[in-house]
């Protein structure tokens, strides 16, 4: 690993790194999920909790997101969602920065149960989901056996695809699995795709283009609406992800940005690094024709991107624009807002946090408000006072759940109501057992999983 590499990764760790506290106590209340004191008769129960020190072990242990891989403790808590099963690491945060005996545990979606664990170290990243049966990882560059290491999502057995390639990223949409290898600091890299035992059987494609590693972004790799993106440095390519065939090519200037949304588009954010002003907006579509551009500032930055349909428009600035063929359906003042004069002049920002279905839910956080939009017709559904410090989370085709340090607040997207509320205290009295920290998914209507860095737990109906 180049120093770049290594100076990079440690100093994204340190802005990570949280302190780990004392051991609670693993609880897996028996079937029905037990109402949580305190809560209305509209919210979930408490199905399963899982303390990560107990089940690891050891003090101090804490949940980590497979897919950011174990060589260094980057990232925070999570897992990945495998059918029935979820999968996440559970280690210890050392002083310098590494994950100390990292494990692998498979945990049974609907009782909490433990099914299995594995060693998982030097792991450099992990898909986000599973190719046939197998969650795929990869080593890191520095192992001294360098491979592709898949774990049975049933089982946890452990296979390992012997590789001399220098991976740098993984990803797996469709039941396919995709690999990018290289030098990048030669223009030297290929994307592959394939299974475990053979990662390039069904194509191989070389891209000339690269960057410094330690540049590298941890995203150089998205398969995960509707086309291929590689993206490193100022370079960025589409590729057709059954045939791998490249569909276009285009650059970042400055400090330039892109970001995927369905179907197949991509919003590339043109931006000055002298005070990281934004001097324009674009949305490409699979061919790389751009749809639509703007040079009005306000960019939308979404925690959940989840239109119902391609007749959602693609929302830049003030603007809502077709995503099938980028003429403007609306706009709507209320898509922006101005921040606060820092020295540099005010700047106006994009208010849209997420797209739920038809509906986008904004957060002005210099008026602290949350209003919600109807996407079809630009029309304010509500409007209400916000402190700011809740962040939407989750959604599960009725509420949208959003996660604060006190607890979560599962609210209706079309009219901005409180359903239902869970304080954090009222499931574990350990102040540090449960935060915000941490990764929470609706796995359907009512069903929830939310994983802090000591405590991961699964909600549901009580009827």
């Amino acid at each position: 690993m180049t120093p770049g590499v290594r100076n990079l990764v440690l100093a994204a760790v340190a802005a990570l790194v949280t302190g780990a506290g004392a051991v609670a106590v693993l609880t897996q209340p028996d079937d029905p999920a037990r109402k949580i004191t305190g809560t209305n008769d509209a919210a979930p129960g408490l199905a399963w909790s899982v303390d990560a020190a107990a089940t690891y072990g050891g003090a101090f242990a804490e949940f980590r997101d497979p897919a950011n891989g174990t060589e260094y403790d980057v990232g925070g808590a999570g897992f990945i969602e495998a059918g029935d099963t979820l999968i996440t690491v559970i280690g210890i945060a050392d002083s310098d920065m590494s994950l100390r005996e990292p494990r692998m545990y498979g945990f049974d979606a609907e009782t909490g149960e433990k099914r299995w664990q594995a060693p998982a170290a030097e792991l450099g990243g992990c898909a986000d989901s599973p190719v046939d049966g197998t969650l795929i990882c990869y080593t890191s560059v520095a192992a001294e056996n360098p491979a592709l290491i898949g774990y049975d999502i049933d089982t946890g057995a452990i296979t390992r695809t012997p590789s001399d390639w220098m991976v740098f990223a993984i990803a797996a949409a469709d039941d396919r699995l995709y690999v990018a290898e290289g030098d990048v600091e030669s223009d030297d890299v290929r994307v592959h795709s394939g299974t475990l035992a053979d990662p390039e059987a069904h194509w191989s494609r070389s891209f000339a283009m690269g960057t410094a590693w330690e540049s590298l972004s941890p995203d150089a790799l998205d398969v995960s609406h509707g086309q291929g993106i590689f993206a490193l440095g100022a370079d960025l390519a589409g590729f057709d992800l059954v045939t791998g065939e490249p569909t276009w090519t285009g650059e970042l200037d400055g400090c330039s940005r892109t970001t995927a949304t369905s179907e197949a588009l991509v919003l590339r954010v043109n931006t000055d690094c002298d005070g990281y002003r934004v001097t324009s907006t674009d949305i490409r579509d699979r061919t790389g024709r751009t749809l639509a551009t703007t040079n009005q500032p306000g960019v939308h930055d979404l925690v959940l991107d989840e239109p119902a349909d391609d007749s959602i428009p693609v929302l830049m600035a003030d603007t809502a624009y077709d995503r099938r063929d980028g003429t403007v359906r609306w706009s709507s003042p209320d898509l922006v807002y101005t921040s606060p004069d820092t020295g540099e002049g005010p700047n106006t920002r994009g208010a849209a946090t997420a797209i739920l279905g038809d509906i986008a839910l904004l957060q002005d956080y210099t008026a602290h408000t949350m209003s919600g939009l109807d996407l079809r017709t630009g029309q304010r559904l509500w409007r209400l006072e916000s402190d700011g410090f809740a962040t939407i989370s989750a959604w599960d085709t009725n509420v949208a759940v959003l996660t604060d340090p006190t607890g979560l607040r599962a609210i209706d997207p079309r009219t901005g109501e409180t359903v239902w509320t869970t304080p954090f205290r009222a499931i574990n009295a350990d102040s540090d057992a449960l935060t915000n920290n941490g990764e929470l998914l609706a796995r359907s209507p009512g069903h929830f999983v939310f994983c802090a860095p000591r405590t991961m737990i699964a909600l549901r109906p009580l009827d």
